[in-house]
């Protein structure tokens, strides 16, 4: 080992003029050794172990060394291994360095002095109280000097070890005081220049002090100096940003999680930045009784913001403290959310110049609102419509959104509002010109409200409630307003008058229109409308649904067809292109390269337009690589023109200049064109999906109200076609329709009131059709399970409960009844040689409903002596297994026939030149299962006839028994059991 160290001393020490590189790269690979020495355990309190410190002393007095670090950090693993009765050895080796002192100390001879306290305080004491001003190092004495040393201390991307020990040592100490370390640290290290350093200081110290002083340190001094000091690198963003989090949320005392907020809040957004995650996990912890005092103080701050910094960056603050309040009032009581839902009324849609007695919370923003906010305010105000339509006072209460006095919170908020309309000091952003209709609105909402709130209708409270939203957007959109207000009207009217007209179509469709409107505060209104009056649904007012649906997805289909057509036209276009640009010998190269980059734009284009939740994105992607392209186009154009018109005149380059300049204006519109096209096709889209996500949710709610009955079972086939379309085979269309599925298919026996009888006629055999014919195993199973939820609801109607099951001519029926509602897809299943069945689905037939076995094996051993194909017939031996593997005594009636079904399949497969040996085995198989099961039942057998003997007996002379000795032995052992 000496000889080793020797040499790593030979070899990687510098001597002589050697540049600062190679002077890190020769350390590099001396701590490299030496490392690797400690970690075999070969520096244990000997020679070579304190010979090794001596060096690593020296290199760490090295002055502009990028490697200290790592020698540190080695040295100190040494130290580590260094028992305590050898800790004399090491002051002899570090004491002339240690009893300099304070007088030019650098970072790693503070942090060597630290660590030598915690070892061996007896020896350290010595030194410190002679050379380091005081008997204990990290005395608040000294916490000026140690700021001044550590400073210099460069945390760029993570904590340093230096600064680790040297923080370690002052908070572990007994003397460690809190605000003077605050004081001195930060006053001194804020003056130098990295700034990193003092933040990662101000974590260290909020992670060791206690919960009662926490409020303390981070208001008075954490938020003061981040005031100052901003941190650069992300890293040390990051970690701080966890590291304040973590703290924070185990506080228990909401007061304290208040005031750090409050702090936090005040300082400028651009410093508040780096406090996102912490301002999260702080709102997040809040409990309910702190909600409103939170609120206040969001709101506070939002309307007076700093104005230190930009706009851009004061807008995206206010728009953080509105995110931060809807994160809070998410569960809160609805009382908060009508008071913050007012405030975002207010600033949406008034320009508040003073104050109001009704609205002491509200006063003039400072500065004044950007669009951008004001429109970030709408969208949080149609928010908590949203949850104020959704909420009420009392938890039991079946009237959603209603306050203690049986009136709507949107009513609230409404009356309350039209005290601003006589205040000057609250200006309308927009002017309402249609008065008429407003004084219209309202006369109907008071003659609702003059009704007790137990007598009234559904359709009463739907049509407040579509009155009421009408009138919220008089202050945004007031052309569609008064278009909306004029339908409901004329709707409401007629149900007024008590018009002989079916009310609930009417409404329904009324509702359906609206579902199409640009308004997502109205799309939302819509459905908790339907959710009033659904519980009276006719069957017109689902087919109006329905149809809704077939519309919209035929709409879908044509935008699809167009986009094709226009990708069909692009590629014709390319290989014209191709095709004349060919004969230009100069210009091949250049042309192909382009043809292949519009080959890989389009398929990126496919790519993109799969996904329709970030359709708007990629279609703003698109443009901007088209656009890129076209530069690139027009300037190798350009570029190609030069050349060729080098040796030209300079009238014709005079006309030739003008006509490409028009040819390249008319590309560029042509560009432009097709961009605005391509864009509003896309939001076309995304609109046709947005109305099918709602109209489906008329449909859930259909499903959760009327349970399983004849209306759902009409649905079903619309609702597949859905699941099985290759352009919803994702998406929120997809995700919407399992929803509805998995709802539908949960539900309970008594929510199973579907006539059989009549499902039977008309929408069964959609349903078997569609199964026969899709290639979608998903959609295919969901078919599947609707079936079988039928026949579940058949088989509750005909089995009155506490009565003995008997074998009677109406369980025969009810048998027969139910198989066939599969018997077409069995049919498929062997006849069709390309069929989409798979066996698993019968299996599933057979362990769910046991009565049809019977059905099922008499259908399955006719099919085995049709003329099908043999793997068809194997599958139908293997579903024979399966229907023998439950030990029914109801198959065993059936059992002659099985037996003449494996005859026929044993001779044929006999008569093949190279019979398969899995076949035959399979067929001896079942029958030894059906001797099996009746003897496991204690049922008589009926002996082999001699035709199925003389097939049986065959197998175990013929040839293939030669090869495969276990098909004798099968043989045997059937002839064996029949006797």
């Amino acid at each position: 080992v000496q000889e080793v160290f020797a040499l790593c001393k030979e070899t990687n020490l510098p001597s002589g003029h050697v540049s600062q590189k190679e002077i890190r790269d020769l350390y590099t690979g001396f701590v490299f050794c030496v490392s690797a020495l400690q970690r075999s355990n070969r520096l244990k309190d000997n020679d070579l172990c304190f010979e090794v410190l001596k060096e690593l002393l020296q290199i760490l007095l090295k002055k502009k060394l990028t490697i200290k670090d790592v020698v540190f950090k080695v040295l100190l693993d040494i130290l580590d291994s260094v028992q305590p009765e050898s800790m004399v050895k090491v002051f002899e080796i570090f004491g002339e360095e240690l009893k300099k002192g304070w007088v030019e100390c650098s970072p790693e001879r503070l942090a060597l002095m630290s660590y030598l306290e915690k070892r061996d305080a007896s020896n350290a004491g010595k030194i410190i109280k002679k050379h380091w001003n005081f008997s204990h190092l990290h005395h608040p004495h000294n916490y000026e000097n140690i700021a001044n040393v550590v400073k210099s201390i460069h945390c760029e991307d993570r904590v340093k070890p230096q600064l680790s020990i040297i923080l370690d040592g002052c908070t572990s100490s007994p003397h460690f005081k809190i605000k003077k370390a605050s004081k001195y640290f930060f006053s001194v290290m804020e003056s130098g220049e990295n700034r990193n350093t003092v933040i990662f200081t101000m974590v260290h110290f909020l992670n060791c002090i206690s919960d009662d002083k926490v409020d303390s340190f981070v208001c008075k001094n954490m938020s003061d100096h981040l005031l100052k000091v901003h941190p650069s690198s992300p890293d040390c963003i990051s970690n701080m940003s966890d590291a304040v989090s973590k703290r924070v949320s185990s506080v228990e005392s909401i007061e304290t999680k208040v005031s750090i907020a409050k702090s936090f809040l005040a300082l400028t957004p651009r410093r508040l930045s780096c406090l996102h995650k912490v301002l999260d996990v702080l709102f997040d912890s809040i409990s309910s009784d702190a909600t409103e005092n939170c609120v206040s103080l969001l709101e506070s701050f939002f309307i007076k913001s700093k104005n230190e910094d930009s706009s851009k960056i004061t807008s995206e603050f206010r728009i953080d403290c509105l995110s931060w309040v809807m994160q809070i009032i998410r569960h809160s009581s609805p009382k908060i959310v009508h008071q913050f839902t007012k405030f975002l009324f207010i600033y949406s849609y008034f320009e508040v110049k003073g104050e109001c007695k009704e609205y002491p919370q509200v006063k003039p923003a400072e500065p004044e609102l950007s669009p951008a906010t004001i429109t970030f305010c709408k969208a949080k105000f149609n928010s908590c419509l949203k949850l104020l339509t959704t909420q009420s006072a009392d938890e039991g209460s079946k009237r959603k959104g209603v306050a203690d006095d049986g009136r709507y919170w949107v009513y609230h908020l409404m009356s309350s509002s039209l005290v601003l309309f006589t205040n000057e000091q609250f200006p309308m952003l927009c002017d309402i010109t249609g008065f008429e209709e407003w004084t219209a609105l309202w006369s109907v909402i008071d003659e609702i409200e003059a009704k007790s709130p137990d007598s009234r209708s559904n359709e009463d409270w739907a049509f407040e409630l579509l009155f009421l939203h009408a009138g919220i957007l008089f202050f945004d959109e007031q052309e569609q307003a008064k278009f909306v207000l004029n339908d409901v009207f004329q709707c409401y009217e007629k149900h007024k008058t008590g018009s002989t007209e079916n009310w609930r179509s009417i409404l329904v469709d009324l509702l359906i229109s609206i579902l199409s409107y640009e308004s997502l505060m109205l799309r939302n209104m819509a459905c908790e409308c339907f959710k009033m009056v659904c519980h009276d649904l006719d069957s017109e007012s689902i087919q109006l649904i329905m149809a809704a649906l077939e519309s919209s997805d035929k709409d879908d289909e044509e935008i699809e067809d167009e986009e094709m057509d226009d990708e069909s036209g692009s590629d014709d276009n390319e290989a014209d292109s191709e095709n004349e640009e060919s004969s230009d010998e100069g210009n091949v190269k250049e042309d192909e390269d382009e043809d292949e980059d519009e080959e890989e734009e389009d398929s990126d284009e496919d790519d993109e337009e799969d996904d329709e939740e970030d359709l708007k994105s990629d279609v703003e992607a698109e443009d901007e690589k088209e656009e890129a392209k076209g530069v690139m186009a027009d300037d190798e154009n350009e570029s190609e023109e030069d050349i060729n018109l080098d040796d030209a005149d300079e009238d014709e380059l005079q006309k030739e200049d003008a006509s490409l300049g028009a040819a390249i204006k008319y590309c560029i519109n042509l560009k432009k064109e097709k961009k605005q096209e391509k864009k509003k096709k896309a939001l076309k889209k995304v609109k046709m999906v947005h109305f099918k996500v709602k109209i489906l949710d008329f449909v859930e709610i259909i499903v959760k109200d009327i349970g399983f009955s004849s209306a759902t079972m009409n649905i079903l086939p619309k609702l597949l076609q859905l699941v099985s379309s290759p352009t919803a085979a994702s998406g929120p269309v997809y995700d919407k329709v399992l929803s509805i599925f998995k709802n539908m298919l949960a539900m309970k026996s008594d929510s199973l009131t579907v006539n059989f009888e009549e499902s039977l006629k008309t929408d069964v055999p959609a349903i078997q059709d569609f199964i026969i014919k899709t290639a979608n195993r998903k959609a295919q199973q969901l078919a599947i399970q609707s079936l079988f939820m039928l026949c579940k609801a058949h088989l509750n109607a005909a089995e009155p409960k506490k009565k003995k099951r008997r074998v009677s001519k109406k369980v025969t029926s009810i048998a027969t009844q139910i198989y066939s509602v599969f018997s077409p897809i069995l049919n498929d299943f062997f006849k069709n040689k390309n069929t989409k069945q798979d066996k698993n689905l019968f299996f599933q037939i057979i362990e769910r409903f046991p009565i049809i076995r019977p059905n099922f094996v008499q259908d399955v051993t006719s099919f085995i002596n049709q003329d099908i194909t043999i793997y068809a017939k194997m599958q139908a031996i293997t579903l024979l297994q399966r229907v023998l593997s439950f030990a029914d005594q109801s198959v065993l009636s059936s059992q002659d026939q099985i037996l003449d079904a494996v005859k026929s399949l044993l001779s044929k497969l006999l008569e093949n030149e190279k019979p398969s040996p899995h076949h035959i085995r399979e067929c001896l198989k079942l029958c030894s299962k059906l001797h099996a099961v009746s003897a496991k039942l204690e049922l008589p057998l009926n002996s082999l006839s001699s035709d199925v003997k003389d097939v049986v007996e065959s197998v175990g002379f013929s040839e293939i028994a030669i090869k495969f000795p276990d098909l004798a032995n099968l043989s045997k052992k059937v002839l064996s059991c029949y006797g």
